[in-house]
C-alpha cells in the first residue's frame, strides 16, 4: 500500500488506516497548537519529524520538549495536547495508533541519546536507530528510524515479517527519490518514493535502494500481535550467507 505525501498544511493528512494500524500526519504552520486529543482504545506513538514542540497529558500538569525524531508513547484511555515550542516556526508530526488491551506507562526515547546500529557494508550500508524496543512495556509497537549511506540500499538482505504490518515514512531526501520493493509469493511491486512519502507492508520482503546522491531514511513502524511482538524475520533464501552485519533483526529457525 503506496501514499504519496500529499504535502496538506495545518490539517490532519490521514496516511493509513487498518485494523493493525492508522498512521496520520500534521504539518503546523498557523497551527500553535493540537487540544483536546485523545488515545481511545489505542496506543499511540507521537513522532516528531521536523521542528520542536511539547505534549502533555491531561491527567499531569508537566510538559515533556520533543526534539526532531524524538517518540513519545502515549498509553491508550488517554487525553493529551501538543504544541509548537518556543523558538520553533512550524512541526510535522506522526501520529501511529493501535488497538491495545492493556494500559502501560507513557515514555519518552530522544533520537539524540540513542545509539545507532552500524549495519551492513557497502552497497548495503546504514544506521539502524531502535527506539521502541521489545523490553519496551507496550502493547503492539516497534519501530524507529534508518539512515542509509547514500545510493546504497536498505532492509537487506531482504527479510520479512508477514504477521507483523509494518510502515515506512521516508524523510530527509530533499528533491531525490529511491526505490522501495514489495516481493510476495504472489506478486512484486516497485515504488518510486521521495521524502514525505510512506509505504505499508502487510506481507513480503521490502528491500530499497536509493539514488546515488541520498539516502534512504525512514520511519519504521511495526504494529505486532501482542503474543508476536519481536523483532523476528526470515531472510530471503536467495541471499544465503551473505552477511548482515550487526542488526536489531532476528533470524527465524529455518531462515538465512
Amino acid at each position: 500500500m503506496m501514499h504519496r505525501d500529499e504535502k496538506v498544511v495545518d490539517a490532519w493528512e490521514t496516511i493509513f488506516s487498518t485494523d493493525s494500524m492508522n498512521l496520520r500526519r500534521f504539518r503546523m504552520n498557523s497551527t500553535v497548537e493540537l487540544e483536546d486529543l485523545s488515545s481511545g482504545q489505542d496506543e499511540v506513538l507521537l513522532v516528531v519529524m521536523k521542528g520542536r514542540g511539547k505534549v502533555g497529558l491531561k491527567s499531569s500538569k508537566d510538559l515533556v520538549e520533543l526534539r526532531e525524531k524524538d517518540i513519545f508513547y502515549i498509553p491508550k484511555d488517554t487525553g493529551f495536547f501538543f504544541f509548537l515550542a518556543k523558538g520553533s516556526d512550524s512541526n510535522e508530526l506522526i501520529v501511529a495508533s493501535a488497538p491495545a488491551t492493556r494500559r502501560h506507562e507513557p515514555f519518552l526515547r530522544r533520537f539524540a541519546e540513542t545509539t545507532p546500529i552500524e549495519s551492513g557494508t557497502a552497497p548495503y550500508r546504514r544506521r539502524i536507530y531502535n527506539m521502541v524496543r521489545e523490553a519496551d512495556k507496550v502493547d503492539r509497537f516497534l519501530g524507529g528510524f534508518v539512515e542509509g549511506d547514500p545510493g546504497n540500499w536498505t532492509s537487506f538482505p531482504p527479510h520479512r515479517h508477514d504477521d507483523k504490518p509494518e510502515a515506512y515514512v521516508y524523510y530527509g531526501m530533499g528533491a531525490k527519490f529511491g526505490v522501495q520493493m514489495v516481493i510476495t509469493d504472489e506478486e512484486d511491486a516497485s515504488y518510486l518514493v521521495r521524502e514525505g512519502d510512506a509505504v505499508f507492508f502487510e506481507k513480503g520482503y521490502h528491500p530499497n535502494v536509493a539514488a546515488p546522491g541520498t539516502g534512504m531514511n525512514f520511519l519504521w513502524v511495526i504494529s505486532a500481535p501482542p503474543d508476536r511482538r519481536n523483532l523476528s524475520v526470515e531472510f530471503h533464501p536467495a541471499f544465503e550467507g551473505m552477511q548482515s552485519g550487526a542488526t536489531h533483526l532476528k533470524t527465524r529457525a529455518g531462515s538465512t
